[in-house]
């Protein structure tokens, strides 16, 4: 059988260390837990976790996945013309108003100043 590489995030690698001091019993779940500022519950299920399925087992499920709530690249750029075409010169939350009220786009003022950063910052560099 060959072997899996895994990947792990300086935090995810803390994890496995503890946890495999915490399974070889060098360690209590109590300091386990504050070791990684973790309740003694969430550390004993990182444990089991480890148990079942090794190192890959600590890494978090939905790396590499784009989150459920995250606008669409369609909105953005809906966003970004009607900025430069039609509301140019508002602030964040008068154009996210504007948007409501004559495009029905819901989106908040953060989310809108996002949106022109991002695509501002890039069109810089």
């Amino acid at each position: 059988m060959g072997q899996e590489t895994i990947t792990l995030t300086t935090t995810e690698l803390k994890k496995v260390l503890v946890i495999e001091k915490l399974v070889a019993k060098s360690l209590t779940s109590e300091d386990a837990a504050t070791a990684l500022g973790l309740s003694k519950r969430q550390v004993l299920r990182l444990k089991a976790r480890y148990i079942k399925e090794g190192a890959k087992g600590i890494v978090h499920k939905n790396r590499g996945r784009k989150p459920s709530h995250t606008i669409p690249e369609s909105i953005r750029e809906q966003v970004v013309s009607l900025y430069e075409q039609k509301y140019y010169g508002s602030n964040n939350s008068h154009l996210s108003e504007l948007l409501e009220e004559h495009e029905q786009l819901d989106l908040s003022v953060s989310s809108v100043r996002r949106i022109l950063v991002v695509r501002f910052l890039n069109s810089v560099t």
